[in-house]
């Protein structure tokens, strides 16, 4: 009964000062986020996990190919960026997850934009949605069209609850392998 009634004082003293927009949004954040992280942006290192509030997530390999299972990008000058993800649900209970849970971002992009997955049409692909239950893992590829000269991959993560309250922003670089430039140069 406390909580409300101190919220509300904080509220209303917050109301009263001028230009407190700021004021205002971090309380209304505080009590939405009832013991939820929430507000920071970690940029982590390649090869770091991703430990977010519903699960871990680590990127295995990434290649780029001018073609994939008999497909070709609409544009010359794209390539499939293929990123083989491994996600553990660490949360209390199943997760509902997508494919555009990860958005894409890399050097030369709009600096404000990212890119989803392509919806699901290869072998091995991440389906557009699906669950992990609790403690388990699930394995599969994200396909992205990226210019052939993109680099310096990042995928961008936000932990949306139910609520749609938003928590955490993570982002995590990762590199192409040398391989895929070499199969690249082959062809």
């Amino acid at each position: 009964m406390k909580k409300p009634l101190f919220l509300a004082a904080l509220l209303a003293a917050a109301l009263f000062c001028t230009g407190c927009s700021d004021v205002v949004e971090g309380i209304v954040n505080a009590a939405k986020a009832e013991g939820r992280v929430y507000g920071q942006t970690l940029e982590l290192e390649e090869g770091d996990t991703m430990s977010t509030a519903f699960f871990d997530m680590t990127v295995n390999a990434a290649t780029m190919l001018p073609a994939l299972d008999g497909y070709i990008p609409n544009l010359e000058s794209d390539r499939f960026l293929v990123v083989n993800i491994t996600v553990t649900n660490t949360f209390g209970e199943a997760i509902p997850m997508s494919d555009a849970d990860f958005e894409l971002g890399y050097d030369g992009a709009d600096e404000t934009a990212t890119i989803f997955p392509e919806s699901e049409f290869a072998t091995d692909q991440l389906p557009a949605t699906y669950e992990i239950q609790q403690g388990e893992s699930q394995t599969g590829n994200l396909i992205y069209v990226v210019p052939a000269d993109a680099e310096d991959f990042r995928i961008y993560y936000y932990d949306l609850w139910s609520d749609d309250f938003e928590g955490n922003t993570y982002w995590l670089p990762f590199s192409v392998s040398a391989q895929s430039t070499e199969m690249e140069a082959a062809l």
